[in-house]
């Protein structure tokens, strides 16, 4: 969760499902002071039908249709310890509901109650004006999604319904730190599960200035994440297919990375979470490569992720950095259980090892990668390491990623 500092979308385009006058969407608006509360009622679509409360306590009497995203709008007074824990609690035993802060004083302080209570947006209150019925759509978006998927996964466990969409099996490969190994582990990752699997793989460039995973491959894009993000509402499966490229050795497809660096500008998480829905349903594994950094785009991959494979390197930097980014995924309540915790040239001498490492992270590392040669040798080939140097003890490591994927997956080399 992150204030919001560039432009946004008119609510309209946001995509397929959500719109201003969609009534599955329900806004329950919450602030002491009627003035504020007026404001904020004024910046939401009247065809929301949104409800005004002046306390939490209020709300409960709230009616909301069941299976319609709930969106809280919390004005500045709730901006308390007291009632952000309040609404976390909700959240948290709510499927299907989700919260946006309205500050009139951002501070440190109040950010980290708001991410703790896991609310997904926060917005300066001169912002509210144009700001606020865009970041409120967005959660509602996230949220029908996230209530589409529970609801296909529950009718496919109770057997009605036939066979229901497909629902991958999400892994992002993380660092805060850039130099570390993300992108050649995401590229082996995808092509030992494609190897061990034989179910169809997707890896996705998420690095949207710089990525390389097409350069890794030997892949010349003609369409890129940027196209996808481009073809808004048009947007569906088959349209998506057609900007990916196959790896032919490897079988692994891939969603490259926008040829220009400006077009980062143009990603917003929804627009993001709407492409990882299509490759849910498309791909039984999809591993995402990202960025060295914790944008509001990364930190919602993140949160849609169901496998993070967390790298840190040999280097007090690097462990630093993992430390502050363990912390980030805490105070957005990730479980930390949900991350593998791989260490990377795990053999170099550097007079540090893997307990001191454990120690300062206070996590045990999951599995050590070794420095060879062969790694550097077969990115210049635009290879994967795996399948270039089969024997080497790297490729042995990616094959046992792979299987701890596919066991966390729970349906190791079939498609249910």
């Amino acid at each position: 969760m992150l204030t919001r500092q560039s432009a946004r979308r008119p609510v309209g385009t946001l995509g397929p499902e959500t719109g201003p006058g969609d009534e599955r969407l329900a806004a329950i608006v919450v602030e002491e002071e009627g003035d504020v509360l007026a404001t904020l009622l004024s910046a939401l679509p009247p065809t929301w039908g949104a409800q005004a409360f002046a306390a939490l306590d209020e709300a409960e009497g709230a009616r909301v249709q069941p299976g319609r995203p709930l969106v809280f709008v919390l004005g500045p007074s709730q901006a308390t310890q007291d009632a952000l824990g309040r609404v976390g609690a909700v959240l948290k035993a709510t499927p299907g509901t989700g919260a946006v802060l309205v500050v009139s004083r951002p501070s440190a302080e109040v950010m980290r109650l708001a991410l703790r209570a896991g609310v997904d947006d926060a917005l300066d209150l001169a912002d509210a004006g144009p700001d606020l019925a865009q970041a409120v759509a967005e959660v509602a978006y996230r949220l029908e999604q996230g209530l589409a998927s529970a609801a296909s996964a529950e009718g496919a466990s109770n057997g009605s319904g036939g066979a229901g969409p497909r629902h991958g099996f999400v892994t992002s490969v993380f660092s805060p730190k850039g130099g570390v190994g993300k992108s050649v582990v995401a590229v082996n990752l995808a092509a030992a599960l494609a190897r061990q699997s034989g179910q169809p793989v997707v890896i996705v460039d998420l690095d949207l200035q710089f990525g390389d995973v097409a350069v890794m491959l030997r892949l010349q894009p003609l369409h890129t994440f940027a196209d996808a993000i481009s073809a808004g509402d048009r947007l569906d499966e088959t349209l998506l297919r057609s900007f990916l490229l196959r790896h032919d050795r490897s079988g692994v497809h891939v969603l490259g990375a926008p040829t220009s660096p400006s077009a980062a500008d143009q990603v917003e998480p929804a627009s993001m979470l709407q492409i990882l829905d299509l490759l849910r349903r498309m791909f039984s594994y999809v591993v995402v490569d990202t960025p060295p950094h914790l944008s509001e785009v990364v930190l919602q991959a993140v949160a849609a992720s169901d496998l993070v494979s967390f790298l840190v390197a040999m280097d007090v930097p690097s462990v630093k950095n993992a430390r502050l980014g363990l912390q980030a995924f805490e105070l957005l309540q990730f479980p930390l259980e949900r991350v593998v915790l791989l260490l990377n040239r795990a053999d170099s001498r550097v007079h540090l090892s893997a307990h001191d490492i454990e120690k300062a992270l206070e996590m045990k590392v999951d599995m050590e990668l070794p420095s060879e040669a062969a790694v550097p040798q077969s990115v210049n080939q635009g290879s994967p390491t795996l399948l270039e140097y089969p024997r080497s003890r790297f490729a042995a490591q990616m094959g046992q990623l792979a299987e701890l994927v596919l066991a966390r997956s729970g349906r190791p080399g079939h498609w249910p």
